[in-house]
Formats: C-alpha cells, sequence, structure tokens
C-alpha cells in the first residue's frame, strides 16, 4: 500500500530538483570591449560572392535566360525553384554566355559585370543577380526563431528581430548578442536595444552565418520557479489526499 506513496515523493522529488534550463551563448571570460568589437568586426560591407554560393539571375523582359527570376512567379529560394551554383573554381555557367568567374565580387559587381557581358545580346539589359543561400540565424527570446534570408545582403540587427515577429516579454533587450565568425573563432558584439543613444552605431548591418541570440530576463526565471512551485505544490496535495485515503 505504501508503494504508490514512494513512487509520488520520489516524483516530487524530483521535478522540485529540476533546474531551468541554461541560456545558451555564454562568455566564460572577461567581457572585451564592445565599442572596439563593433568597429574591428561589425562595420558595413559588401558580402563576397564564394565557391558554392546559389545565385538566381533575372533579365528583364527575358525569362528565357534567366533562372529563377524575380520577375517571374517560379523565382528561387533556397528550398524551390532554381538556381546557378558557383562551383569550385569561382564560376558560374551563365545562359548563352557560358562560364564567368564571379568568386571574390559583391552582388554590386557582378551585375554590373553581367550588364556587360549580355549587352553583346541584348539591347541595354536590365539584370537582377541576388545570392539565395545566405542566412542569418535568430535564437532566443523572439516570437520566431529560425533561419532567416538576407535580402540581397542588405539586413539590419531591428529588421532581422521584426522578421522574427519581434522580442517577446521575456527578452533581455539589453543585451543582445550578434556572434559572428572572423577567421573561424567567434567574435560577440552586444547590443543594448533599450540605449537610444547608441542606437544608431549598434543596428549594425548582418552578414551570412551571424547569429543573433535574446536571452531571458530575470521576470522569465521567476516565473519558471513560481510554475514549478504550482507543479510540485499540486503534486504534494495529491499524496496528501492519498495518504490520507490509504492510512484511513
Amino acid at each position: 500500500m505504501l508503494r504508490p506513496l514512494i513512487y509520488l515523493f520520489a516524483l516530487t522529488a524530483m521535478l522540485a530538483s529540476c533546474s531551468p534550463p541554461q541560456q545558451l551563448f555564454q562568455s566564460p571570460g572577461p567581457v572585451t570591449d564592445n565599442r572596439n568589437v563593433l568597429k574591428q568586426y561589425f562595420q558595413p560591407k559588401e558580402a563576397v560572392i564564394k565557391p558554392g554560393d546559389k545565385l538566381s539571375l533575372s533579365i528583364w523582359g527575358h525569362e528565357e535566360l534567366s533562372i529563377g527570376s524575380v520577375n517571374s512567379v517560379y523565382n528561387s529560394d533556397e528550398v524551390t525553384g532554381k538556381w546557378l551554383v558557383v562551383d569550385n573554381d569561382g564560376e558560374v555557367n551563365f545562359p548563352q554566355i557560358g562560364r564567368v568567374k564571379v568568386a571574390g565580387y559583391d552582388v554590386k559587381e557582378v551585375n554590373y559585370l553581367m550588364e556587360e557581358k549580355y549587352r553583346a545580346l541584348l539591347k541595354d539589359p536590365i539584370i537582377n543577380v541576388r545570392v539565395i543561400n545566405h542566412f542569418v540565424t535568430v535564437l532566443g527570446e523572439v516570437n520566431k526563431p529560425g533561419r532567416y534570408p538576407l535580402d540581397n545582403e542588405q539586413m539590419t540587427l531591428v529588421e532581422i528581430i521584426g522578421s522574427a515577429a519581434g522580442l517577446t516579454p521575456y527578452a533581455k533587450g539589453h543585451e543582445v548578442k550578434i556572434i559572428r565568425q572572423v577567421q573561424n573563432k567567434p567574435v560577440e558584439l552586444v547590443v543594448d536595444l533599450t540605449d537610444l543613444v547608441t542606437f544608431g552605431d549598434y543596428n549594425v548591418q548582418l552578414q551570412s552565418d551571424d547569429v543573433v541570440y535574446i536571452g531571458p530576463n530575470e521576470k522569465k526565471g521567476a516565473d519558471e520557479r513560481l510554475r514549478r512551485a504550482a507543479v510540485v505544490g499540486g503534486i504534494l496535495g495529491g499524496v496528501a489526499l492519498a495518504a490520507s485515503i490509504i492510512l484511513r
């Protein structure tokens, strides 16, 4: 008869001892000079095309030459549609003009290059080349965490948070982290979204493979403890009721 009570007490003890989930991206070392990190690693710059990138090609009025055209209902993203892949030599085999080296150039430069190449075939071509496999990952206290494509390499911190449907009530808005790989090492910039004075400087332009992390504030920890206390209290009440029935 006592065995069910033993199980209930064991479950109660287990729930009471559970610790809240750990936060991600905690820096064990000393905090770096945030302003220096901003100047050294987070200044705006054009993204450079590299081998393995996937490109779409839109030529206005010439869908027969376009690949994943933005002018068509069949435009591309990384999941659906069509694209051209930059090979290991940094080249792409474009329709009608053949192989062209694009690695090492930014998107604007490739657009100019393609206009020059296609001018031999077309009169005043209007061309839009897009990179469709550049993404930023947003994690933590946003309403829609996930992986978001960069819109032609132009996306700021606030814009990406907007794409993720904004911050949750538990977000630590004064400590938003942007983590960027620089020479295979992570570099972290901490942004205070509540500080209007520095907002203009720290609303940085994001790059492909950046991670934006918004940790939970203290209110979430307190609410989590209250929730677990309520669960434990409910179980204890059930245990007490069961004990009173069994021991009658």
